[in-house]
């Protein structure tokens, strides 16, 4: 039970990421804010790192020094980051030609193309009712999000596809390739380390595209609103959602932690539709269907149902 709510509380902080970011672009471009948070929060975990190996008694010196001291490892976190900023980038490049509904529907995929990662490359072999369960996962938020932006089949102003989602489509396997790139390699470090490495590589990966591209002269570094939302971004949706998702992936799995992304729809519309004082717009058979559908999506996928299993015969870290 603990791991459902930490699960939800994961969830919930991704959702809020999506509002919050948002409030971010009139104080500065998303590859800044990007480059920021991940710099910020590197500055802020090296002290908490540093603290919990001096609680251990351990020695500091040689704790850092071993996290650098394998080349493989060293490559491992250059890739699971670099799957991370790239997914990022393919986003903001990707709005330049499509519109925020497409990303949304899109990105609702990614636990399906996560699937699909982990059984060519970890050679996992999902269950029948497990992949069923990803495929209305999909439909689910997708009906979620419609029901939301008022769709109609009919509307000009609803789902059409734009050169830009070729782009998005790109990024969500990037993101996809990124969670289940922690399950396969991110066990060899604890959670704290791990997602200090993540924010350090990723770090690395940002600041330069942000020199180059970030529009640092646009940022409003003076603006109230500019700390708090980034710091906000930076604590709550960088650090702890980082951190979370490394004991996740670990302890229930990559399926899990890619499954319950699905509910990310419904607590932006929630937390949207209370902020406007509109919530009984929620209220009407699509929202109902669309969350209908999650609910059995994510029964299905539970890995209580059935262990995964691996073509080789090996035991699942998917749970």
């Amino acid at each position: 039970m603990s791991s459902f709510f930490t699960l939800l509380l994961w969830a919930w902080l991704m959702a809020s990421s999506f509002i919050v970011s948002g409030h971010m672009v009139e104080y500065a471009s998303p590859v800044a804010t990007s480059a920021f948070r991940f710099l910020l929060a590197m500055l802020i975990m090296l002290p908490a790192l540093l603290f919990n190996w001096q609680r251990a008694r351990l020695n500091k010196a040689e704790q850092f020094k071993a996290l650098f001291a394998s080349r493989q490892r060293l490559f491992h976190y250059v890739v699971i980051s670099g799957a991370l900023v790239g997914f990022f980038i393919g986003l903001f490049v990707a709005l330049q030609s499509t519109t925020p509904l497409n990303t949304s529907v899109l990105y609702t995929l990614v636990p399906l193309i996560g699937v699909m990662i982990a059984r060519v490359w970890l050679k996992e072999v999902a269950p029948l009712w497990r992949v069923i369960g990803f495929v209305l996962g999909s439909i689910g938020a997708m009906t979620v999000l419609f029901s939301t932006q008022g769709f109609s089949v009919q509307d000009n102003d609803g789902f059409q596809w734009h050169s830009g989602d070729y782009i998005f489509v790109g990024a969500c396997f990037l993101l996809a390739l990124h969670v289940v790139s922690v399950q396969k390699w991110g066990r060899s470090l604890g959670a704290l380390s791990g997602a200090f490495m993540i924010m350090l590589f990723g770090t690395l990966w940002l600041l330069p595209i942000a020199l180059i591209w970030g529009e640092l002269d646009q940022v409003q570094w003076l603006s109230q609103g500019f700390w708090i939302n980034v710091l906000y971004l930076t604590v709550f949706t960088t650090l702890f959602t980082f951190v979370l998702q490394q004991r996740l992936v670990m302890t229930v799995g990559a399926s899990r932690l890619l499954a319950i992304s699905y509910t990310i729809p419904v607590w932006v519309a929630l937390f949207t539709a209370l902020t406007q004082s509109r919530l009984l717009s929620l209220v009407d058979w699509p929202f109902a269907s669309g969350i209908v559908f999650l609910g059995v999506a994510l029964f299905l996928i539970d890995g209580n149902l059935s262990k995964v299993k691996l073509a080789h015969g090996s035991n699942s870290t998917s749970k």
